[in-house]
């Protein structure tokens, strides 16, 4: 089928099948490659940053993450540093920022942003206040906050008491079915 003939197809897909309705036919349509796609997590995020000394501090010494740097390979054409959050980690690079750093919303959740789940809200509200980042709480009643770093990157902060996210992101799927 060419692009000219998907005019007006309607696709009808759900797990594991699909069905090609259009002009009168109605065909399976293989689509295992689409629906099989097996995520295991995000493994990092990166993070442009026009100064690596001060962004490193203000993720480990305010947002509290731990330096993974050791793991960056020194081979690499710039600046940078890894920071680990829970089972994941940012990249800081320090590269040329292609977005605006000004003029962005207010409210981080209004714009793109990294979300990071946190078991406690509370020692982290703390940590920034006392550095004097601003933050502002989810605007849909979730406990979540969140704040910018000092480049202007939106961040958010998602209480997870429970636990769920961090089994979640440590590969530990609760109530998923093993595969065989």
């Amino acid at each position: 089928m060419t692009p000219s003939t998907l005019a007006g197809v309607l696709l009808l897909a759900r797990a594991g099948s699909a069905m090609l309705i259009g002009s009168g036919v109605r065909a399976p349509l293989s689509v295992s490659v689409c629906m099989n796609v097996d995520y295991g997590g995000m493994a990092h995020a990166g993070v442009l940053c026009a100064d690596m000394e001060a962004s490193f501090a203000f993720y480990r010494d305010v947002l509290g993450m731990d330096d993974d740097t050791p793991l960056r390979n020194p081979k690499l054409p710039f600046s940078g540093a890894f920071l680990r959050a829970g089972a994941q980690q940012i990249h800081l690079m320090e590269l040329p920022n292609p977005d605006p750093t000004t003029g962005r919303p207010q409210h981080g959740g209004r714009d793109r942003h990294l979300a990071l789940t946190i078991r406690d809200l509370s020692p982290l509200k703390e940590r920034l206040e006392e550095a004097g980042v601003v933050y502002t709480m989810s605007k849909s009643g979730r406990a979540a906050l969140f704040c910018r770093d000092i480049d202007g990157n939106a961040l958010e902060f998602i209480e997870d008491a429970t636990g769920s996210a961090h089994d979640r992101a440590s590969g530990i799927h609760l109530g998923a079915v093993p595969k065989a």
